[in-house]
């Protein structure tokens, strides 16, 4: 038996997904705290130094918060370089996102019986260079090796690929806890190319947490007593948040949805029964605010919706019953509903890991030289695993600086010439006109472009280096 794993690391959840290979039987499956849905990514670590990782921490969040240090959306702050003091200990953003791997090992080993000792992890368009290297390095801390970053919006694409294989333009709706992403999809040959993408932060937890307060409001107007959802105590409110978010998703298959408590603080016990028309109105706004987004990225790309085959939608909050109304009467049957949504990308991202596809440069990336002419280095179409090179240019004055001066050619036939975005490094040089400046160039794991420039009479202190971290790629799909 062979088995290969997938994480997608959400803002506010994460999903890890193994498949189990024994000959040509293939099995999917999802790694998770005994709930049909992925784990929380939220650590919280008491005054005496004990944590508390994924549903055990988003469930008593409110409580959590009066003992301990509470953090979510870790994804958010990885690039940042905060340090956060808790029981004598500094706590950095990666220590904190590997304790989040930490319990999805843990997970696998009780799920599947297996070490997950390495994994595909899939990524946001656009994710920063400093945040990819520091998420490999909290999974490193985990003990787990990441083989490969693979972008969400291609992981759904691979996860739903018998669907969508006869599509040529795809968009993606991803809806989650913490962020709506849509990106628009281009399909050609089993190349995917990035065409679009935007997105907002109004996402699910906003939606539990404005649902909790119109709920109490409800009971507390009931029972004429006045007192803020913000002034119950904490346990109270985790309840409440739980039992709002559990309304929300009854809301996808019934009319109605029923609200108790045995004892909800100062209010007692508590029974209120909700409206569908009630909670439709309610999430209106946020329902408004992700449409306007879906169609602001439709425009952006230039395709024009007649030229969009299939909308996939993903996240927990695409299943919200009015949203997929909307979506039903101005898209009809372009719509496409995978199952399981909220573990789609994980999905995806685990069957790549079985046989991963390859990045290919989406661009020409040169330097100008002092003639004028572009000298290409990376070729547009070139794959970028293992992409280096290595080339010497000659001095043609007696500057003391060698200045070399990078740019792009983008556009479809290559005319449009690039600098605006790119670096100049400046090389110091000794001005003999038989001196060499030495260019290396390559691409790392982590798909940024990497350029040291030194002179070959000169030592290593005096080499200059230029990181791209914005190299546009697209990926070919296994065949």
């Amino acid at each position: 038996m062979e088995y290969y794993f997938g994480a997608d690391f959400g803002t506010t959840n994460s999903a890890l997904v193994c498949y189990a290979l024994e000959g040509k039987r293939r099995q999917a499956i999802r790694c998770g705290d005994g709930t049909d849905r992925p784990i929380p990514s939220a650590v919280a670590i008491d005054h005496d130094g004990k944590i508390f990782v994924g549903r055990a921490a988003w469930q008593n969040k409110m409580r959590l918060r009066d003992t301990c240090r509470y953090f979510h959306s870790i994804k958010t702050i990885l690039d940042s370089d905060d340090e956060f003091e808790v029981a004598g200990k500094l706590w950095t953003p990666v220590d904190l996102a590997s304790e989040v791997f930490n319990h999805l090992r843990r997970l696998a080993r009780k799920t599947v019986g297996v070490e997950m000792t390495e994994a595909f992890l899939s990524i946001p368009i656009g994710f920063s260079a400093q945040k990819r290297i520091k998420l490999r390095h909290s999974a490193a801390k985990a003990g787990i090796d990441v083989k490969s970053f693979v972008s969400e919006p291609t992981a759904a694409f691979a996860a739903n690929y018998d669907e969508l294989k006869s599509a040529s333009t795809v968009a993606i709706f991803d809806w989650g806890g913490g962020t709506l992403d849509v990106s628009i999809i281009g399909h050609s040959g089993g190349n995917l190319f990035e065409i679009a993408t935007a997105g907002m932060s109004l996402a699910g937890d906003d939606i539990d947490r404005k649902l909790a307060e119109k709920i109490h409001d409800k009971l507390a107007r009931k029972k004429k007593i006045s007192i803020a959802f913000a002034d119950m105590p904490s346990g109270d409110q985790d309840t409440m948040l739980v039992k709002a978010e559990e309304a929300k998703r009854e809301f996808t298959f019934s009319d109605d949805a029923q609200i108790m408590f045995n004892r909800y603080g100062a209010l007692g016990a508590c029974r209120e029964m909700l409206g569908y028309d009630w909670f439709e109105e309610i999430i209106k706004p946020e329902v408004s605010s992700a449409l306007d987004c879906f169609e602001r990225t439709v425009q952006q790309s230039g395709v024009g919706l007649a030229n969009i085959d299939r909308i996939v939608m993903i996240g927990g909050s695409s299943n919200l019953r009015p949203l997929i109304e909307q979506m039903e009467r101005r898209y009809g049957e372009k719509l496409f509903f995978p199952e399981e949504t909220m573990w789609n990308v994980g999905q995806g991202t685990a069957r790549l890991s079985i046989n991963a596809g390859d990045y290919y440069s989406n661009q020409s990336l040169g330097i100008i030289l002092s003639d004028g002419s572009y000298y290409e280095l990376l070729k547009r179409g070139a794959a970028i695993k293992g992409w280096s090179s290595e080339c010497n240019f000659g001095v043609v004055d007696t500057t003391e600086q060698a200045r070399l001066v990078f740019a792009s050619r983008e556009g479809r036939d290559g005319s449009k010439l690039l600098t605006e975005d790119y670096m100049t490094l400046s090389v110091p040089n000794y001005r003999f006109l038989q001196e060499q400046i030495v260019l290396r160039a390559a691409i790392d794991d982590d798909l940024i472009f990497k350029a040291t420039a030194a002179s070959n009479m000169r030592g290593r202190k005096y080499a200059r280096t230029w990181d791209y971290d914005r190299l546009k790629c697209y990926y070919r799909l296994p065949r």
